[in-house]
């Protein structure tokens, strides 16, 4: 039993600047979740969210795929599955195709983590809290939501 996650969004933003919300720890934290982090090949990083039934709120990630500014991949281990999050970026006419796969869902705890998670990856992360997050880069680099950090999801 196996199900992975594949979705495609484009966005009227240019590569460089998708790149940078994709991997900008204070971005990743408005579009996804709060975590540490690094563009480093083999830096392992956390996300942190609210603990569930059988959950306890941590993912565990490693970096194992950095390809500026075109492919990024991270491990992605919580609640006892270990799955792979990975995202290409293609320049298209006008902005920037992105495809995201998230892989590795096996047996029947992880298929139901794997509808719950696609659902938020398909309805509301990557249609509009990252495009939301990305029209906040600048050249300067990204600007928060928020200056204490505190709820800061674009949307």
């Amino acid at each position: 039993m196996k199900r992975d996650i594949h979705l495609e969004e484009t966005y009227p933003f240019p590569p460089e600047r998708v790149w940078t919300a994709l991997t900008d720890s204070a971005a990743i934290a408005d579009w996804l979740m709060p975590n540490n982090f690094a563009p480093k090949l083999g830096h392992r990083f956390q996300f942190h969210t609210k603990p569930q039934p059988g959950f306890d709120g941590i993912v565990n990630c490693e970096v194992i795929e950095l390809e500026p500014p075109r492919r990024l991949a991270f491990t992605w281990a919580g609640g006892g599955i270990q799955t792979v999050a990975r995202f290409v970026l293609e320049p298209v006419a006008g902005g920037t195709l992105l495809k995201f796969e998230h892989t590795g869902f096996r047996g029947p705890r992880a298929m139901m983590v794997s509808f719950i998670l696609g659902s938020g990856w398909k309805s509301k992360i990557l249609p509009k809290n990252l495009p939301e997050c990305v029209a906040r880069v600048s050249e300067e680099g990204y600007r928060p939501l928020a200056a204490d950090g505190l709820e800061r999801k674009c949307g």
